[in-house]
């Protein structure tokens, strides 16, 4: 079990780096290298972009161990390892599982939108205060959503702090003061060791499960939509080719693109968290999703970069010039370095 703490951790920082890395450059794609047919949709994908930046900051500055036990799935953040106050780390700690929340509201907005450029609406202009809010704002309305349920039903008891002190802080040389968490207990247990059904706990667990039904509902929908859409959209004479092109590369980008959260975090973590109302939850699963929830921000700016044929050859030409060999430049190098050995020698 410490070496899979070891790992975790250590996955968590490198996968940080790398996703800074990869979303800054798609960031920089996207705003001054994109295709004109792109419109404004490259706002959202700037959009998607700095919320993976931001989730990456939360997560490198919480590094959250996903604790599962039994009848528990937790969020644990500890306060030793930053030096900062419970609090602090509490708010960051429920920041970062509201955003588990408003990606998947994101990618909802992002069909929404794709299926809008394909019929022509004129909501994708962003023309005025309201059409703006309704693309850029919604996703922090389901996670205010998202949070409110967290806070209310999901926080810290007196129950978990029970199973936490038997199980979890002994093995990690800590106390209960160190740590804050977020996430359901099931059960709650008296003095003599008897367990009763949390319903305030379940109440907010099926709030939840409402808000991921919609949005994977919404996805769906608008996800056959766009394909039925892109379909007709390639028999029509009054687009280019390469605009046709473009459409379609788009949607599959952005399919590619929500695939990967749903089988790195949201598929799992149906699993994860309906588990445990069945005494289910198992500490190697826990860890195993955490590592799945850092390596997310990584991955998912890669489509966009590889599927989308004008910024995959924005990148090659970049690598090109980085790597190209001036043999001027060896060749000068090469005599300067003899003439340096050369008086060294004398």
């Amino acid at each position: 079990m410490d070496n899979l703490i070891f790992i975790q951790s250590l996955t968590q920082k490198v996968c940080a780096i790398l996703s800074f890395i990869s979303n800054s450059l798609l960031i920089q794609l996207v705003l001054y290298r994109s295709p004109d047919g792109v419109g404004m949709y490259k706002y959202l994908m700037v959009y998607i972009s700095a919320f993976e930046l931001l989730y990456a900051f939360l997560g490198l500055i919480v590094q959250p161990e996903f604790y599962s036990y039994s009848s528990v799935i937790l969020v644990i953040a500890r306060t030793d390892r930053f030096g900062l106050p419970v609090w602090i780390i509490r708010v960051i700690n429920t920041l970062f599982c509201n955003m588990f929340g408003i990606s998947m509201a994101m990618f909802t907005i992002h069909f929404i939108y794709r299926y809008c450029v394909i019929i022509g609406s004129p909501m994708i202009r962003m023309d005025s205060a309201f059409k703006v809010c309704i693309w850029f704002l919604s996703p922090i309305l389901y996670g205010f959503v998202w949070g409110i349920f967290l806070v209310g039903t999901l926080g810290p008891s007196e129950s978990t702090n029970i199973v936490l002190g038997e199980r979890f802080l002994p093995f990690r040389h800590i106390t209960i003061d160190q740590i804050t968490y977020v996430g359901p207990n099931y059960y709650t247990r008296d003095l003599n060791g008897t367990e009763t059904l949390n319903l305030i706990v379940c109440g907010g667990m099926a709030g939840l499960t409402i808000m991921v039904t919609i949005s994977f509902a919404t996805i769906s929908m608008f996800a056959y939509k766009c394909y039925k859409g892109v379909g007709n959209l390639l028999h029509e004479s009054q687009h280019s080719e390469g605009y046709k092109i473009l459409q379609s590369q788009l949607l599959n980008m952005l399919v590619v693109q929500v695939t990967i959260p749903f089988v790195l975090m949201h598929g799992p973590a149906s699993f994860m968290f309906t588990g445990p109302i069945l005494h289910f939850g198992n500490e190697i699963a826990g860890g195993l999703f955490c590592i799945a929830v850092a390596v997310y921000p990584v991955l998912d700016p890669l489509p966009t970069m590889f599927m989308v044929q004008h910024y995959r050859q924005v990148l090659k030409e970049m690598i090109k010039k980085k790597t190209k060999f001036d043999g001027n430049k060896f060749r000068e190098w090469s005599i300067n370095f003899t003439f340096q050995k050369r008086d060294w020698k004398i």
